[in-house]
C-alpha cells in the first residue's frame, strides 16, 4: 500500500467456486482461497473487490474518503453500498416505508453527485453505488458474496432517526459472520486515518492456533507497508507452576515467537507482553504506541450471546483509537 494512487497487481490465486455453498470460505474470493490452501503468505495480499457500507452520515463519509483511495491504490473495484432497513420502517405502517424509500432515492442521488464530483478520492477509481433493503448486516454480507468483495469496509455510526443503529452493534455481526477481513471504523478515531497505509500495526494473540491467521495477514501487511508490527500477549492471571512474572512473560514471548515463524522475515517485529485486562491492555498499548492499525482474530458469530460471551472484539471496535482488521475463522478474542 505504499506509494501514490496507482493500480498494483498482486499475486494470488485466481481459483473461483461458482457452485460452493454459502457458508464456505472459499467462495469469496482470492484472499480466503489463498488462506482455505495455506498459502497466504506466499500470494500477498490480493484486494480486487472492496465492499464499503454507507449510510449517508458525516462519519461514513470519513470512512468513505478513506476506502475509496484504498480502493485506487490497490487498482480495485468497490462496491459502495447503501441498506435501507425497511423492517424498521414497516411497524410504523406503509405511509413510513414509502416516506423511508423517497428520502433514501434523494439521498442516493445527491450521494452520487459528491461522489461524481471526486470530493472522497484522488485519483481513478472505479467503483458503483447500490442500494439494498432488508437487514443490514444481512444484506451487506449476501451483496459481498454474490459480489465476491475481499474486503468489507464499515463506519459504526447509523443515521439518525429509524434508521440509527447501536454503535459497533451491526459492525459486529458483519466481522462475526464475514468470510473475508473486516475493517471497521469506529467512532473513535482521534487522529485523521492514514491514507498512505498503516505504518504501525498491532496484533493481539492468545497464543493458540486460532491466532495464526490474524498474524500471517498482519504480517503480509506489515511487509507490503514497511511497518512496524507489535504482537501483543496480555495475561489475565499466572498458570500453576509459573514461579514468576518474569517466566511467564519469557514462555509467552517464545510462543509468540513461534506463532511468527519465517512470516515475520523482513519485518520489523516487536514482541510485547502485558499483565491486566485483556481489552484495557490493548487499548493501551495501541494508544502508547501510535497504532494506525490493529489486527484482530475474532471468533464467528453464535448467535445473540455474542457480546456476553466474547465482548473483547466487541469493545475494541467501539473504541478503538484507530480501524480495527477484523479476520473471522480465528477465534482468537473472546
Amino acid at each position: 500500500m505504499n506509494g501514490g494512487c496507482r493500480s498494483q497487481t498482486f499475486r494470488a490465486s485466481n481459483l473461483r467456486g461458482d457452485n460452493l455453498p454459502f457458508d464456505d470460505p472459499t467462495t469469496w474470493g482470492d484472499w480466503s482461497i489463498a488462506m482455505a490452501t495455506m498459502e497466504f503468505a506466499a500470494t500477498g495480499v490480493g484486494i480486487h473487490n472492496v465492499l464499503i457500507a454507507t449510510d449517508f452520515s458525516h462519519h461514513s463519509a470519513a470512512v468513505l474518503s478513506y476506502a475509496l483511495n484504498l480502493v485506487g491504490r490497490y487498482g480495485a473495484h468497490a462496491e459502495v453500498v447503501y441498506v435501507l432497513p425497511i423492517d424498521e420502517y414497516a411497524l410504523a405502517g406503509p405511509e413510513a416505508v414509502t416516506a423511508a424509500r423517497d428520502a433514501a432515492r434523494r439521498d442516493l442521488l445527491e450521494f452520487k453527485d459528491k461522489l461524481r464530483s471526486g470530493r472522497f478520492f484522488e485519483c481513478d477509481v472505479d467503483y458503483r453505488v447500490s442500494m439494498l433493503e432488508g437487514p443490514i448486516a444481512e444484506s451487506l454480507l449476501q451483496w459481498a458474496h454474490e459480489k465476491r468483495i475481499d474486503l468489507i469496509v464499515v463506519g459504526t455510526h447509523g443515521r439518525g432517526g429509524l434508521g440509527k443503529v447501536i454503535p459497533g452493534s451491526v459492525a459486529e455481526k458483519i466481522f462475526r459472520r464475514s468470510h473475508v477481513p473486516v475493517l471497521t471504523v469506529g467512532p473513535h478515531i482521534r487522529r485523521p486515518i492514514e491514507v498512505d497505509g498503516a505504518h504501525r500495526i498491532l496484533v493481539p494473540c492468545d497464543l493458540t492456533p486460532r491466532s495464526h491467521p490474524g498474524v500471517q495477514l498482519a504480517c503480509a501487511l506489515a511487509k507490503e507497508n514497511r511497518a512496524k508490527l507489535t504482537l501483543l500477549h496480555v495475561i489475565e492471571s499466572f498458570s500453576k507452576g509459573m514461579t514468576s512474572s518474569s517466566e511467564c512473560a519469557r514462555q509467552a514471548k517464545d510462543g509468540l515467537g513461534r506463532i511468527v515463524g519465517r512470516q515475520g522475515d523482513g519485518v520489523d517485529v516487536v514482541y510485547q507482553i502485558e499483565f491486566g485486562k485483556i481489552s484495557a491492555s490493548i487499548l493501551r498499548t495501541a494508544s502508547e504506541i501510535g497504532a494506525d492499525l490493529i489486527v484482530l482474530g475474532v471468533r464467528p458469530s453464535s448467535g445473540v450471546l455474542d457480546r456476553f460471551m466474547w465482548p473483547i472484539a466487541y469493545e475494541l471496535v467501539c473504541q478503538a483509537e484507530c480501524p480495527v482488521l477484523t479476520v473471522r475463522g480465528a477465534p482468537s478474542i473472546r
